[in-house]
C-alpha cells in the first residue's frame, strides 16, 4: 500500500510566491509579537491588556508585559492576540460542494449524499479528496483555524485516504486525521480497507510534527478496541435517542473512556449525559447545521449541565460556515435565548447565561481537549506550541475596543484576521496566507465540482433553494 506522501494528489501549481502586496512573512526561530491585548485562556497565565508573545521554534517560551525585542518583532498594535481556533469536527472534503444543502434538511442531505450509487460522495476520485481538503484546510487557516478535526467519510480506496491527508499535510494546518468507514449505498472498491488500514496509517504518520490520527466508528466494541490497540483516539456520532441507548450498552460493557469524543448529542436522554460524563468524555458540537438540518435539539445546555466541556465543530461547508466566528456567535445566542424561553414558559431552576468567556473557551482550549491535543495547543502556555492567531481589533467592526472577549466572540469575522502561525510558522501575515496561489486553489476546486456534479446527475440550481432530486 502506498504513503500518504505518495497519494495521487498534489499541491503542484497552487502555491505562489509573494505578490510584492505584503511584506514577506517572518521566518526566523525568535518571533516576539508585541503590543498586543492579550487572551491566553489560560488562568494560570493570565491577560494582558497590554503585552508581548515570544515564540522560539515551534514553542511558546513566555507571555508578558514589554518582553523586549530580542526577535523578529510583529507589531501586534491595535490587536488581540489568542490561541488559534480549535475546530472538533469538520468534514473537509466536502469542500467543493459548499453551500449544496443550505436549504436542505436532514433527509435531503443524507438521501442526496450516500443513498444509492449515483449519489455525490460516491463520485468522488482521489484527485477530488485532494483538493477539498488542501482547500478546506486553507479555508480554516485563512479564518484562524489553526487545528482541525477532519472526519473524513471518505476512505473509498487507500488512495482516497493518502490523497486526504496529503492535502493536510501540504496546508500547514494542524489536523486529526480521523480515519472513518463510507456511508451510504456504495459497493466497496476491492481495496477498501477499513477499519485495518489503521496500522498502516499509524505507522505512515508516525513523526509528522502537524498531522495525527484517530478512528471514526460507529458503536462497535470491535473497532473501539482496535483503535486502543493502535494507541489512537476515538469519535463516533451520536445523533438520536437510540444511538446514545446503544452508547449506554457500551458504557455497562466498560468500553466508554476518556479518550472517546462524541459528536452532535442531540437528542440525548439525561442517562446517556451522565454515562459520558462519568466515563471523562468529550463532547463536540456543531451549533448551526444541527440546527438548520433539524437535526436534534443542540446539546450546549446538557453537557453544561452535566459539567462537561464542550467544543464547537461546524460540521460541513456544504450544510453551513466553517469559521468558528460564526459559531460562537450561534452558540452565545442559542444558549441564551433557550433559558429566556425556559423562563417564558414558567420553569424554575434556570441555568446560567454563558458569557463571552465561556463561548471563547469552547472555540480554543475547550476544542483541543475535544481533539485530545490539550496538552499541545488550545491556550497561550509557554511550552506548548505556538499555534497563534493575531486580530485586529482597530477595524470599523471592532474599534474602540471595550471587551476583548466580547469583541471576538460578537463582533468580529474572519476581516479580523490578520496573522496566523501555526507550530510557530507564520501561515497567514497581514491578511493574506502566505506562499499559496488563492485564484489557482479556486480554480481546481471549480474543476472538482464541476465533475461531481456531472458523474452524479444532480441538479446545481445557483438560483434555487431546496435540494430535492
Amino acid at each position: 500500500m502506498t504513503s500518504p506522501k505518495t497519494s495521487h494528489g498534489s499541491a503542484a501549481g497552487l502555491a505562489g510566491p509573494a505578490t510584492g502586496e505584503n511584506p514577506p512573512a517572518p521566518k526566523g526561530k525568535r518571533k516576539l509579537l508585541k503590543n498586543a491585548t492579550v487572551l491566553t485562556m489560560d488562568p494560570d497565565v493570565g491577560d494582558l491588556v497590554a503585552g508581548d508573545v515570544l515564540i522560539e521554534d515551534s514553542t511558546i517560551r513566555d507571555v508578558g508585559p514589554d518582553l523586549g525585542t530580542d526577535g523578529e518583532v510583529i507589531d501586534c498594535s491595535g490587536s488581540i492576540v489568542i490561541p488559534g481556533f480549535v475546530n472538533s469536527h469538520i468534514h473537509m472534503f466536502q469542500t467543493a460542494l459548499r453551500g449544496y444543502w443550505t436549504d436542505a434538511l436532514a433527509p435531503d442531505y443524507f438521501a442526496q449524499s450516500r443513498e444509492g450509487p449515483d449519489a455525490i460522495f460516491h463520485k468522488y476520485t482521489s484527485d477530488d479528496v485532494y483538493i477539498g481538503e488542501y482547500a478546506g484546510a486553507l479555508e480554516c487557516l485563512n479564518a484562524g483555524v489553526t487545528t482541525a478535526v477532519d472526519t473524513s467519510q471518505c476512505s473509498y480506496t487507500p488512495a482516497h485516504t493518502d490523497a486526504a491527508i496529503r492535502g493536510l499535510q501540504d496546508s500547514g494546518l494542524r489536523a486529526v486525521y480521523v480515519y472513518s468507514p463510507t456511508t451510504g449505498d456504495n459497493i466497496p472498491a476491492p481495496d477498501y480497507a477499513y477499519p485495518q488500514d489503521l496500522h498502516r496509517l499509524k505507522d505512515a504518520l508516525a513523526g509528522d510534527g502537524l498531522v495525527t490520527l484517530a478512528l471514526h466508528s460507529p458503536m462497535d466494541a470491535d473497532n473501539w478496541a482496535l483503535a486502543r490497540e493502535v494507541g489512537v483516539p476515538i469519535f463516533t456520532h451520536v445523533n438520536y435517542t437510540k444511538g446514545g441507548l446503544g452508547l449506554e450498552e457500551l458504557g455497562r460493557a466498560g468500553v466508554m473512556g476518556s479518550d472517546t469524543t462524541y459528536i452532535h448529542c442531540t437528542w440525548l436522554e439525561d442517562s446517556t449525559w451522565r454515562w459520558i460524563a462519568e466515563t471523562g468524555g468529550k463532547v463536540s458540537l456543531s451549533i448551526i447545521v444541527e440546527q438548520t438540518l433539524q437535526h436534534g435539539f443542540a446539546g450546549l445546555q446538557p453537557a453544561l449541565d452535566h459539567g462537561l466541556r464542550p467544543s464547537l465543530g461546524t460540521d460541513a461547508v456544504s450544510m453551513g460556515p466553517t469559521d468558528l466566528f460564526a459559531q460562537m456567535k450561534a452558540a452565545f445566542a442559542l444558549q441564551r435565548s433557550r433559558i429566556q424561553e425556559a423562563g417564558a414558559r414558567g420553569e424554575n431552576d434556570l441555568p446560567s447565561v454563558v458569557s463571552t468567556r465561556d463561548i471563547l473557551e469552547m472555540a480554543t482550549i475547550g476544542g483541543a481537549h475535544a481533539a485530545h491535543l490539550a496538552d499541545v495547543t488550545g491556550s497561550l502556555t509557554p511550552g506548548k506550541e505556538a499555534d497563534v492567531v493575531v486580530l485586529r481589533a482597530d477595524r470599523l467592526n471592532a474599534a474602540p475596543l471595550n471587551s476583548a472577549t466580547g469583541a471576538v466572540v460578537t463582533l468580529l469575522d474572519t476581516s479580523n484576521v490578520w496573522t496566523v502561525l501555526v507550530g510557530g510558522n507564520v501561515v497567514k501575515y497581514q491578511g493574506s496566507l502566505v506562499d499559496v496561489s488563492v485564484p489557482d486553489v479556486i480554480r481546481r476546486v471549480r474543476d472538482s465540482a464541476d465533475g461531481l456534479f456531472a458523474r452524479s446527475g444532480y441538479p446545481r440550481d445557483v438560483l434555487g433553494t431546496r435540494n430535492r432530486r
